[in-house]
This record gives structure tokens, sequence and C-alpha cells, in this order.
């Protein structure tokens, strides 16, 4: 079981699915939930160090209003944290546009691009890896 697994996606039927799914397979110690990628981003940045939770992975949608998961990713790159390379990021999106996977599959912190809805299979193969 991971400690902390964020999920940053608009999508709350999405949302609470999967939080559901992760919490009844006991994959996860905590889950925080960010509706973009700004909400997550002010959280690490905002949060006192020690009281922020670095997650061990991150289920990051493409497509958010504010501030979307390549704008997240970005900035997350730049972000001066202790730890942070050691979080696995998963793009989850529903969107089978060519273009999203070929700018996924040339972003070396992506884990791995995955099609919603995510399967237990899917959620296994996360939180066993780590």
């Amino acid at each position: 079981m991971v400690k902390a697994t964020f999920i940053i996606d608009d999508d709350e039927v999405y949302v609470y699915a999967i939080k559901r799914l992760i919490n009844l397979k006991q994959l996860s110690e905590q889950v925080l939930v960010f509706k973009n990628g700004q909400l997550a981003l002010d959280y690490l940045i905002n949060t006192p160090a020690d009281k922020v939770v670095l997650p061990d992975v991150i289920l990051l949608d493409v497509r958010m209003p504010v501030l979307d998961g390549w704008g997240f990713l970005e900035a997350y790159a730049e972000l001066n944290i202790p730890g942070k390379q050691k979080v696995d990021i998963y793009m989850v999106s529903s969107s089978i546009d060519p273009r999203d996977l070929e700018k996924a599959a040339n972003i070396p912190i992506i884990k791995r691009y995955l099609f919603k809805p995510v399967n237990l299979e899917d959620l296994k193969n996360i939180f066993e890896k780590r």
C-alpha cells in the first residue's frame, strides 16, 4: 500500500469511482483530490514543508479548467520539493488524440498514459509496482 495518492481531475463521477476503488482495495493510505492542476500546485507550494503530503502516485487528467495536466507538469518540473523525483505520475484521460499520446510519451516523468475508465487491473499495476 502506498502512503499517499493525488487525483488531479475535474470529472466528479470519475473521481468518486476511482477514489472509492482505491479505498476499497486498500491501495493507498490517503487520497487527496484536486479539481485542477493549479489547486494541486497551490497545495504543494503553500502548505508548510512539515505538513505537506507528497504523493507516491499522481493520477493526472489531461484536460481541466484553470490549469490542465500539461500545465501542471511544466510547473511541477520547476518546483523545488525534496523527493518529487520519486513520485510516479500517470496521465489519465478519455482523450484518444494521438497528439496527447505522443506528447505524454516524450515527457520522461510520465510513467504511463491511461484511458478512462481506469480498471482495477491498471490500478493494481500502478500501486503494486511501488
